[in-house]
């Protein structure tokens, strides 16, 4: 009596070399997804850095200050005002306005975005 039985049923060596490449090519394909994933998240928060510091140089530009970098999540976002914000001055007449259009530019590395506003003051009392 022999030590093999010849009805034994087992995988072949083709048959294992084709199931590591499935399971490779299924891992392969979750961690492309998974760095194509971190990467539009990182695009996404760049731009809304961006978007941030170009509305905080508006307001700081109603408030008659000049910015010129903004801190957003550790990233530094260099600012480029058009105009001089402190030469927005109040008129001396209550019924008088001062306004000046304004265009900013929030840049990091590549990415700008540019956000155009009228900042006005109003005469006082």
């Amino acid at each position: 009596m022999s030590l093999l039985k010849k009805n034994t049923k087992s995988f072949t060596l083709i048959e294992a070399l084709i199931a590591i490449l499935l399971v490779s090519l299924i891992v392969i394909s979750i961690s492309s997804l998974i760095t194509g994933s971190v990467f539009l998240t990182r695009k996404r928060i760049i731009y809304e850095c961006l978007v941030n510091a170009a509305n905080s140089a508006i307001e700081a530009c109603r408030g008659g200050k000049n910015i010129s970098s903004f801190n957003c999540g550790g990233l530094n976002i260099d600012i480029n005002i058009n105009i001089d914000c402190s030469s927005i001055t109040v008129p001396g007449n209550t019924w008088d306005v001062n306004c000046e259009d304004i265009t900013v530019t929030a840049r990091y590395g590549n990415t700008t975005h540019t956000l155009r506003d009228m900042v006005c003051k109003f005469g006082g009392a």
